[in-house]
């Protein structure tokens, strides 16, 4: 995966898609859609998909910022303040 493809994420966006299933989108400042990936996970939010979220996004580069970065946004969606990883090396 190229590492910069998330290099401008600002957010993640957690949306149910119904029966137990997820999807996280990661999207710019401007809520452009950077990419989109199906959890794998089902279950409720708390305490099933928030974690999974965390490590999907830990893969490809990013981080949440904050202490409790989730809220429902006007659409009933889970969203996150995310900023990539700094690279060690």
């Amino acid at each position: 995966m190229n590492p910069d493809r998330f290099r401008t994420a600002r957010w993640a966006v957690v949306e149910e898609l119904g029966d137990g299933r997820w999807r996280l989108t990661v999207r710019d400042e401007a809520d452009d859609e950077l990419g989109a990936f199906g959890l794998g996970v089902e279950g409720p939010w708390d305490p099933d998909v928030e974690p999974h979220v965390g490590f999907v996004l830990t893969q490809i580069g990013l981080a949440l910022t904050g202490a409790r970065p989730w809220r429902a946004d006007e659409l009933g969606d889970q969203r996150a303040p995310v900023l990539p990883l700094a690279l060690v090396g």
